[in-house]
């Protein structure tokens, strides 16, 4: 009953073009039927009766009535195949729309393969819903009663011989319906894999070249193909052996047709017309019940993926919160807050008190792995506490409406994501609707629009994917150009400029200082030269924060940072 009621649901938006093509279904049927029934007087009138003169009327009948089918036909698989069509529009929209308002942990735990492949893959087995499975019931159940109901009229006990062997065919397609489900989700994980695997590749491919492992890589690739193909070939090999054994039995009963309907007609007890007609009555059932297990084998696919959708779709989305913060006006305060990532039993934040207050600028320092950037996750909300308060003006975080508080937040991080579109809409992402103006001062006020000047295309040039097409300092300037122009009060720099080289740090610096100007900004810096003339500075140790103070006073002071500073004195 499950799957029948998740039919009804994925199929209720479209019942007026699924009613239409029942409609048209009944019709066909109809026309089907009309085919078996006139055989037997068409027969009997021109070779029993020997009226010779109605022969010329045969062909032209016979083309009228299949042209007609024909036509009906044409009508009813447009209708129903647009409706799948529809079907996979929505749900590929659905599946997206949800994936965006997951949390960011989700992204943690699951690969991108399995993402992607869920929302093309996945939903594109679904395609064959109404278009195939769904279809294939409306047209060819009608079809098999209305022909059922011509050759019974005709022979109801040659009939039943015919069609005794129908029990053993349902028998066998579900049995095996079932194995095909599981073949089809073992094939749809694989597929995931290798997907994941052919995104890994593209993305490294110079740490790829690098280390000379394309025979390596093509090797791995090589064998969760094989294994794809493996199980994909399990799944076909049970789908087409439905496909045997409905023609077996097939020929079985028409077997019984032609062995007792052809002494029938030698004892006289039906006509060569009525033989004829029940036998092609009893060929065209046989057809369509063909069609029925194949389409019970497919819905079993469906299943597969459909599970597999369901459980992307029940992963629960970011709490949306409820109160709607207008503007950041006072301070962020952190009291005994601390982090554990779902599963681990270790924390990676504790007993952290800080208060931020507007307007100041405070960098947050350490070294790698003490928590740094997961303190500063917790202000968006990227991740959320484990226990502790965190209140912006007051107000939970948690309990922050999520856009309104990520309004107020912009963030500029080492690892810069730039879309693979132009760089005009790159900047214009950080402000939908800005005008070419603002995004142009954007720029300017980044330092970027002096290389984007000199490019070809200017602001049209497309970044490529991850904005390879760009330098580290290039990239780095287009997000703080995204930033300018969101224009936030709360501003968080993570590593801005730890990968740059020191001409495009510079440059990166310049635009940041200026970014930071009457804006709270928090800071995560492994260079500590960016952040000297910070109001204070927060040293964290082992998820805690261990001293709080000045640049010079923590040089005198506190041996963590002492020990920071030289390390960096000593690489730079």
């Amino acid at each position: 009953m499950k799957i029948h009621k998740k039919i009804i649901e994925l199929t209720k938006p479209y019942w007026l073009r699924i009613l239409a093509g029942i409609l048209l279904s009944l019709l066909l049927s109809g026309i089907s039927g009309a085919i078996a029934w006139f055989i037997k007087p068409a027969l009997d009138l021109v070779f029993v009766q020997k009226k010779y003169e109605y022969l010329k009327f045969l062909p032209v009948g016979v083309f009228l009535l299949f042209a007609f089918k024909g036509s009906i036909g044409f009508a009813q698989a447009y209708v129903m195949k647009s409706a799948g069509m529809k079907l996979i529009r929505e749900m590929r929209n659905k599946v997206y729309n949800h994936i965006l308002y997951l949390p960011l942990g989700y992204f943690n735990k699951e690969s991108s393969g399995v993402i992607i492949s869920r929302t093309m893959s996945d939903v594109n087995g679904v395609s064959g819903l109404i278009s195939g499975v769904l279809s294939t019931f409306i047209v060819e159940v009608p079809t098999v009663l209305f022909l059922l109901g011509v050759a019974m009229y005709r022979s109801w006990k040659l009939t039943l011989i015919s069609v005794v062997v129908v029990p053993f065919i349902a028998f066998n397609t579900g049995k095996l319906g079932k194995r095909i489900k599981k073949k089809a989700k073992a094939a749809q994980r694989k597929g995931a894999v290798l997907t994941q695997k052919l995104g890994e590749t593209v993305q490294g491919s110079r740490i790829i070249k690098i280390f000379n492992r394309e025979e390596t890589m093509a090797d791995k690739f090589k064998s969760e193909n094989q294994r794809l193909y493996r199980d994909r070939l399990r799944a076909l090999r049970f789908k087409e052996f439905i496909t045997l054994i409905t023609d077996v039995f097939t020929g079985l009963g028409l077997a019984f047709v032609f062995w007792y309907g052809g002494s029938m007609v030698v004892t006289g007890t039906i006509t060569a017309g009525a033989f004829a007609s029940i036998i092609v009555a009893v060929y065209m059932i046989f057809s369509p019940i063909k069609k029925i297990g194949e389409a019970y084998t497919s819905l079993q696919e469906i299943r597969a993926s459909m599970e597999r959708i369901d459980t992307l779709l029940d992963a629960k989305q970011e709490d949306k919160g409820t109160v709607k913060i207008d503007r950041f006006k006072k301070c962020i305060r952190f009291e005994n807050v601390s982090f554990v990532y779902p599963g681990n039993s270790s924390p990676v934040l504790q007993d952290v008190n800080l208060e931020i207050t507007r307007g100041e600028v405070v960098a947050v320092v350490g070294q790698s792995g003490v928590g740094k950037s997961t303190l500063i996750d917790l202000i968006p909300r990227f991740n959320r506490r484990s226990g502790g308060s965190l209140t912006i003006d007051g107000t939970d975080i948690n309990d922050a409406e999520i856009h309104s508080l990520r309004e107020l937040i912009g963030v500029v991080s080492q690892d810069v994501l730039l879309f693979n579109d132009t760089i005009g809409e790159n900047i214009a992402f950080g402000r939908p609707g800005a005008t070419e103006k603002e995004v142009v001062e954007a720029a300017r006020m980044a330092y970027a629009d002096e290389f984007i000047n000199e490019l070809p295309e200017k602001y049209d040039t497309v970044v490529g994917e991850r904005g390879l097409k760009l330098s580290g300092g290039q990239r780095q300037r287009i997000a703080i150009a995204r930033a300018v122009l969101k224009n936030p009060p709360l501003l968080i720099l993570d590593e801005a400029t730890s990968s740059l080289d020191n001409v495009s740090e510079a440059l990166v610096q310049k635009a940041l200082e200026k970014l930071m100007e009457d804006r709270t900004t928090i800071v995560i810096a492994h260079r500590l030269s960016t952040i000297i003339n910070s109001d204070r500075i927060v040293v964290l140790d082992k998820g805690r924060i261990v001293d709080i103070g000045t640049h010079d006073h923590l040089i005198a002071h506190n041996n963590i940072y002492m020990e920071l500073h030289n390390t960096f004195a000593v690489v730079k």
